[in-house]
């Protein structure tokens, strides 16, 4: 007889994307345990510390993107055509759906992304425990535990064990708040919402339970480390409303509970009603929507066990798991399993059924859940609008054991007594507000009493006005918790609130002022009688980056979660600040207030991506962040050389350049040179004369020095420097040959001083100049650079007319050392000798020359030119020197006389 195939072998299984392992016969498919701590022995710290106290977030919101390793694993026994038939569409498809989920309840601070993918053959066998095989796996691809990495692989099999019992679709290991690794079998129908469940694990969640119960409460207490009642148990996994239950297909949201535990969402998702000690009604949104404050957690005044209530409906991610008995309100608490209590169990209507495959874990309209304890939560209504889940609501109220309902009339009395200003009496004393509040009307007010701020009056007039358009004790102002006073600056009145004030002034208007960090920042800045006076208008929130605002007589004040409450007073630099677009444009929220003392009776503030700086001769400007703004306040910013801007950064320059403007000079910023300084000098007036960065300098590449010779400064430039001293004045010394020349015998400081004029081109043969203190350099493409030193030769070159003369370019500089101390310099058709005794003479090409030169020259019998050829016709020319005269005519060439 043929035995069954055991585990580890080839199987003829053929993976199916649209098999739903829990359809099959006899099926016991679940999802894996929730490992805390890796079985590898590469890890040996504890992965989570965790906080175990009923209703406080135990994790801390995180945020990054997960790196994800993809690896598909050829276990021992199975063949490649066993790997090769993972679907690999389908397990890259299933990171895509956790990044979406987690990124989606994170507010978008988490993200999964994969990064690198391959396959690996491994020395783990499927018969191993799928935790086995992750740590086999684990050490064989020495994969480390590090923050926002995680690890997902699959293997060759329709499901995995755990310690020989089969059915595991999935296992998930924490190693970290920001680490982890997932084992799954063949992708199959589950696989998306198996993949989302198990990274739920790697943040650091444990299941979404049941409470259990033969007897069928729907609540039992907590005895340690286990349920009070025998007759209690917690279903591991049963809430099928819940990502982290046994959701299946779909990926619900996980409950209020987990949300809070994980650091999931914002702070405002649930609202926090704390003990209840009168009955109280409040309104729920459907928990898979986004309206703040949506749920609500109470904690019970016997117990102290914290409850979460969420209205379920088929929106967003519950579209298709709030239906029929999931529909309603579902009330869950921390479970007694997991490690320091982060699973949760749902407390159904009836407790006696459960499982995996119970639909009924909600409460309806017109029911009543009572905690084991007593305090009862009755579903006053639940309102959904025809095909608009999304906007459906339930009203529940929360009534404590005991109510104190006479002590409301005894205040309220005690207060009427002694405020015969009220008048008459219009109601009796009204109770069943939220938290359990009375009131009791009369001519010229109320009295409002709750048991947190006893008995006051709300007078009738603007405040009260204020104070019931926000919508009274259920707005966000709370009860009043004393009366109004008056009396205050500008004839103003307030009067406070739980969670604020309201005040008013006849120029104002009553607006209100509510608890919170813009309200403390007022309150520091002396409220109605400092800098901003009274508010104009009402908090507003919503604004950039989760920011809020609210308008004073004299300013505002703006918040952000990253720079806080700070004043924007009205001044030069608000107004400035409001025409850049406020929190809207490139400075963001300011983070801190306006400082002023400065020079030239100047202030500043500072915003997150930048400053405003103002003064009394230059208005306001903003210094925004970048090169420029870096290097002004490395330069000691407006004590320093620039002063205080006089412009704000202007780019779209040559080459996407950008500069700005301060009294003492500019700043100028190049991707090539960065941002260098021009101070206001001859040297900055000779540079934008010349064009500035559109000219042939470019842009600076160094900041003015000074302290050259004579006293000089002088400034490099991409294209070249500008040279300044006091009798020469700002002369720019351009690339080239000739700068070339001048920098190679010691600029300023070698025989030529500094430059007296720019380059001079256009000449002769497209020649040019510069003069220089000491002499001129000449330049042409056929002779290159050369100078003309001071002195008897260069003023007879210049009065021979130069380079437009028959010399035409010199071709070397002055050479002296000669006969006599002689001196000489050629040029491209010629020479001119000097001595003491001579002066400068030419001797110009041709045949006197020639022959001049073949008798010695100065050297020779001849000595000196003692004047310069002269040529009386066409065809007769002259030339005396020291010792004879050389003449020339066609027939008899040059003879010496």
């Amino acid at each position: 007889m043929k035995q069954p195939a055991a585990q580890d072998e080839v199987t003829s299984f053929v993976p199916d994307l649209n098999w739903n392992p829990l359809d099959d016969p006899g099926s016991n498919a679940r999802y894996g345990e929730h490992f805390a701590e890796p079985v590898t022995p590469m890890k040996t710290a504890s992965p989570l510390t965790l906080d175990g106290s009923g209703g406080t977030a135990a994790l801390a919101p995180r945020s990054g993107t997960f790196k994800v390793t993809l690896v598909t694993v050829q276990l021992s026994g199975k063949t490649v055509a066993d790997t090769d038939a993972i679907n690999m569409t389908a397990a890259r498809n299933s990171i895509t759906s956790a990044n979406s989920y987690w990124n989606s309840a994170s507010a978008g601070r988490l993200s999964m992304t994969k990064v690198s993918e391959y396959r690996h053959k491994s020395a783990a066998k499927i018969t191993d425990s799928y935790g086995t095989i992750m740590a086999t796996v684990t050490k064989e691809l020495n994969w480390q535990y590090r923050p926002y990495e995680a690890l997902v692989i699959f293997v060759p099999h329709a499901d995995l064990n755990y310690n020989g019992s089969w059915g595991i679709l999935g296992g998930g290991f924490t190693d970290g708040p920001t680490s982890g690794r997932v084992i799954m079998p063949y992708p199959s129908a589950l696989t998306n919402n198996v993949v989302t469940h198990e990274f739920g694990h790697v943040l650091g969640l444990h299941h979404a339970n049941s409470l259990a119960c033969t007897s069928g409460r729907a609540d039992a207490p907590i005895s340690g480390g286990s349920w009070a009642d025998p007759a209690c148990w917690s279903s591991e996994y049963s809430d099928m409303s819940d990502l982290m239950g046994y959701a299946q297909v779909g990926s619900p949201v996980v409950n209020a509970f987990l949300w809070e535990y994980g650091g999931f969402g914002a702070a405002s998702d649930i609202r926090d009603i704390g003990t209840p000690t009168d009955s109280q009604r409040f309104t729920l949104r459907p928990w898979a929507g986004g309206a703040p404050a949506r749920a609500l957690k109470f904690t019970d005044p016997v117990s102290e066990e914290v409850y979460y209530l969420e209205l379920r409906m088929p929106v967003g991610f519950d579209s298709s798991t709030a239906v029929g008995g999931n529909q309603g309100v579902k009330i869950t608490k921390q479970d007694i399993l997991g490690w320091s209590g982060n699973a949760s169990v749902v407390l159904t209507p009836n407790s006696r059924l459960s499982g995996y495959s119970y639909r009924a874990l909600t409460w309806k309209a017109g029911q009543t859940f009572v905690t084991h304890s007593g305090t009862r939560v009755e579903i006053s209504s639940i309102a959904v609008p025809a095909n608009q889940p999304g906007a459906a609501s339930a009203v529940v109220t929360i009534t404590p054991p005991e109510t104190n309902a006479t002590r409301a009339a005894a205040a309220i009395s005690a207060v009427v007594s002694a405020a015969p200003e009220l008048g008459a009496v219009t109601s009796g004393v009204v109770c069943g507000l939220v938290d359990g509040g009375c009131y009791q009307g009369f001519t010229t007010g109320a009295v409002i009493w709750s048991s947190g701020t006893g008995a006051v009056i709300s007078a009738n007039g603007p405040i009260r006005n204020a104070w019931m358009a926000a919508g009274a004790q259920n707005g966000a102002l709370g009860y009043p918790k004393a009366s109004q006073v008056c009396g205050i600056r500008d004839g103003g009145c307030y009067q406070s609130f739980q969670n604020g004030e309201v005040l008013w002034s006849n120029a104002s208007g009553a607006h209100i002022s509510k608890a919170g960090v813009i309200r403390t920042a007022y309150r520091a800045a002396g409220a109605e009688n400092g800098a901003l006076g009274f508010p104009t208008g009402a908090q507003a929130c919503g604004l950039r980056d989760g920011g809020c605002y609210q308008s004073f007589q004299r300013g505002e004040i703006l918040w952000s979660p990253a720079s806080g409450a700070q004043i924007s007073k009205a001044s030069p630099i608000r107004t400035a600040y409001r025409a850049a677009r406020a929190e809207n444009g490139i400075l963001g929220y300011p983070i801190a207030s306006e400082i002023c003392g400065l020079k030239l009776e100047g202030c500043y503030q500072a915003y997150q991506n930048g400053e405003i700086l103002y003064s009394s001769k230059t208005g306001a400007h903003i210094s925004r962040p970048g090169a420029i703004r870096d290097l002004y306040r490395s330069s000691k910013a407006e004590n320093g050389v620039l002063g205080f801007p006089d412009s704000d950064e202007t780019c779209g320059l040559k080459n996407g350049g950008c500069y700005q403007s301060f009294q003492g000079g500019e700043i100028i910023w190049s991707a090539t040179t960065g941002a260098q300084i021009t101070n206001n000098s001859a040297i900055r007036t000779t540079y934008r004369a010349a064009g500035a960065e559109n000219s042939l300098l470019g842009y600076p590449v160094n900041a003015q020095i000074c302290g050259i010779r004579d006293g000089g400064c002088y400034q490099s430039f991409q294209g070249g420097e500008i040279f300044w001293s006091t009798a020469s004045g700002a002369n720019i010394s351009r690339q080239g040959g000739i700068r070339n020349l001048y920098r190679s015998i010691g600029a300023e400081n070698g025989r030529l001083g500094f430059p007296t004029t720019a380059e001079i081109c256009g000449l002769r043969d497209s020649g040019c100049y510069q003069s220089f203190q000491g002499g001129e350099i000449f330049w042409s493409p056929s002779t290159g650079a050369e100078l003309v030193t001071t002195g008897s030769i260069r003023t007879a070159y210049r009065s021979a007319g130069a380079e437009n003369s028959a010399l035409g370019y010199p071709l070397a500089k002055e050479t002296c050392g000669l006969r006599d101390g002689g001196c000489y310099q050629s040029f491209q058709r010629g020479e001119i000798l000097w001595s003491s005794k001579t002066g400068a003479r030419i001797t110009a090409n041709g045949p006197i020359r020639t022959t001049y030169r073949q008798s010695g020259a100065e050297n020779g019998t001849l000595g000196y030119p003692t004047n310069n050829q002269a040529c009386t016709t066409s065809t007769r020319c002259t030339q005396t020197f020291q010792r004879g005269t050389l003449t020339w005519t066609p027939t008899t060439g040059v003879k010496r006389t």
